[in-house]
């Protein structure tokens, strides 16, 4: 086994002052991805891997591991990449705000720790897509399984509507996968008025069926009630390995290649360069296996256009000097989209008190570092996931999925930036989408309640009184976008374009999603504590009304993906079902952004199965 520099997040600096060795593989991304799959191959002594992220190990910080802090503290400044789109022209020209996690762990150091799983229809599209059947629901979910450590629910937590099937959960994993320990009031009203307007009442939402309402699994570790991020599960247990070495505050600034390609004319990976935060010096690492690219669907296509990889027009125009004309690197962007109705409510139980009182917040505080219970034991959520018949009488379906089928070239065109391969790509994604749609699979909304404010008021402008919120997230847009670098300095942030809105059925579809919500509010039996609407508001009406007010207040649901999709290359695809990037011998990717048929759930137990799935296909289905 090669020499391994000791190189831990505390003293990187120091030890990179030291001749630096050859690891057998370099991850560019120390998020939920990158630590699955440095953390799996490691698990072979002889395999020696070196991970580079641009954040910091912030597993020791409150606002991390105490689930009720979410979004508090430095959750979305100082761990978080806060990237800004440009003007979104479908939404009054706003630039729009998308959170990523900027930190060892990636963005499962920020989330809310939802952890449910998509349909299976829809990763079954991903086989669909690339004639490939060992990327389809049944063929995946053992890595689903293999990525968890599942607790069950105990009595209380089934007394509070918890339930769950365990033959769709892994026992042996490494995230801490369980459900919270207190629940909020609202909770159980908003479950039983949504079963009132036709929601089934879920088994349990990881099941590939989410077409129901119920509690989620969290990302949790339910012996202490802590978050568990990719960190607490892929890294922390393993710091201790000599052949893991994991550099943070290091911000890649571009791939190496060597000088001659391999015998098929493919690019070869030699090498990763990067910048130390506070340094203006780039440092080396050597690579003698692969290069793994496990950076985000912003991060991911950034590296690879700043090492010669993308569009050729775009680098050159950036600065960089192409080496692969790969014209789908950046393409085919997605991002959910998040939207809110708040009603006044009168009960007191709401997670408003804890801002409205700080006394009452330190001594909840207090509680949970006492005995892991109280108001920030939980990141309450429960979740309805909306079928098209939840939404949309029959007509309204038959009637946006004629008129999207009618412009599905036209549409896939426009989105595909004048790339032809892609434009195929994206009208078989379409075609896909459409049919499942027709067939009431394709999930378009999450609904889910929050017991306070949720909204795009400040507290400052809004009444200082309690509240009850349904978020109402778009989970299936037919809208494509795009992120490219604008520069050659690595430090200057990608122009992001999710092309918000940009498909009347995705304006349809979060139109009726609010409409949905606020007649959650007022159904029985969480009608008992309703007291009026705050947003929308009263005075919007009509879906128009709704329609432009939500253009001046959605934003993004930080669930970014697809900009490197895994399609054949004739489809505008950039990575093989190998993961591999097309053109190189020894790049590949593992994150969202490989996701190339969008599913309609949060996004970190697809990734860490994506992790798994990687690491299974680099040790030849030895793992």
């Amino acid at each position: 086994m090669r020499t391994v520099l000791l190189a831990l997040a505390s003293t990187a600096a120091a030890a990179l002052g030291q001749t630096v060795s050859v690891y057998d593989y370099v991850v560019v991304g120390g998020g939920t991805g990158g630590l699955t799959v440095a953390s799996r191959l490691t698990e072979n002594p002889n395999i020696t891997v070196a991970v580079l992220e641009a954040g910091f190990n912030a597993e020791g910080l409150q606002e991390v591991f105490i689930p009720g802090l979410i979004a508090s503290g430095q959750a979305f400044k100082s761990l978080d990449w806060s990237y800004m789109t440009v003007p979104q022209t479908n939404l009054n020209g706003r630039t729009v705000k998308m959170n990523a996690g900027k930190a060892l762990g990636g963005s499962t150091v920020i989330n809310s720790m939802i952890f449910p799983r998509a349909a299976a229809q829809q990763y079954d599209a991903w086989g669909q897509l690339n004639n490939d059947s060992t990327w389809t629901w049944s063929a995946l979910l053992p890595f689903f399984k293999r990525s968890e450590l599942f607790t069950p629910p105990n009595a209380f937590q089934t007394s509070n509507g918890v339930r769950y099937l365990p033959d769709v959960h892994g026992d042996a994993g490494r995230v801490k996968v369980g459900f919270p320990n207190y629940f909020f009031e609202q909770s159980e009203l908003w479950m039983r008025a949504a079963e009132g307007l036709g929601f089934a009442s879920s088994p349990d939402l990881a099941n590939g069926d989410p077409n129901a309402i119920g509690i989620p699994p969290n990302s949790i570790d339910s012996a202490n009630n802590t978050r568990c991020s990719a960190a607490c599960a892929y890294y922390t247990p393993f710091a201790g390995r000599t052949n893991l070495v994991v550099i943070t505050n290091a911000t890649v600034s571009r791939i190496l290649w060597t000088n001659s390609t391999a015998g098929d004319g493919q690019l070869v990976a030699n090498g990763v360069e990067f910048i130390l935060t506070g340094s203006n010096q780039t440092q080396t690492v050597s690579v003698s296996k692969e290069v793994i690219v496990s950076a985000g669907a912003v991060g991911s296509p950034k590296v690879l256009e700043l090492s010669g990889v993308g569009n050729s027009t775009i680098l050159q125009a950036a600065g960089v000097t192409p080496v692969l004309d790969l014209p789908s690197v950046g393409e085919n962007f997605v991002d959910h989209v998040h939207s809110w109705a708040n009603s006044f409510t009168n009960i007191s139980g709401t997670k408003d008190i804890l801002g409205a009182n700080p006394a009452f917040a330190a001594q909840q505080l207090a509680q949970w570092y006492a005995n892991r219970t109280g108001m920030y034991a939980a990141a309450p959520r429960s979740l309805g996931i909306a079928a098209p018949s939840n939404v949309f009488t029959s007509d309204q379906m038959q009637t946006l999925a004629s008129q999207a089928e009618a412009n599905l070239t036209l549409f896939a065109t426009e989105f595909s930036n004048g790339n032809p391969a892609l434009a195929q790509g994206i009208a078989a994604q379409h075609t896909i989408a459409l049919s499942l749609f027709k067939q009431n699979k394709q999930l378009p909304l999450e609904l889910n309640a929050e017991p306070g404010y949720s909204g795009p008021t400040s507290a400052s402008a809004r009444p200082q009184r309690n509240y009850t919120a349904i978020n109402s997230v778009l989970y299936s847009p037919l809208s494509r976008g795009r992120t490219h670098i604008i520069s050659a300095n690595p430090l200057t942030p990608p122009a992001l374009d999710p092309a918000y809105w940009s498909h009347p059925l995705d304006v349809a579809s979060q139109v009726a999603g609010i409409q949905l919500a606020r007649r959650i509010l007022a159904a029985p039996p969480l009608d008992s504590i309703y007291t009026g609407e705050f947003e929308p508001g009263p005075d919007r009406v009509s879906d128009a009304d709704v329609e432009a007010w939500l253009r001046g207040v959605v934003g993004s649901d930080n669930h970014q993906s697809s900009s490197l999709a895994m399609m054949p290359r004739e489809l505008g695809g950039v990575v093989d079902t190998k993961l591999v990037v097309y053109g190189t011998r020894n790049v590949r990717v593992v994150d969202a952004s490989i996701i190339p048929f969008p599913v309609s759930s949060h996004l970190s137990s697809t990734v860490y199965m994506i992790g798994e799935r990687a690491a299974d296909i680099i040790q030849g289905g030895q793992a």
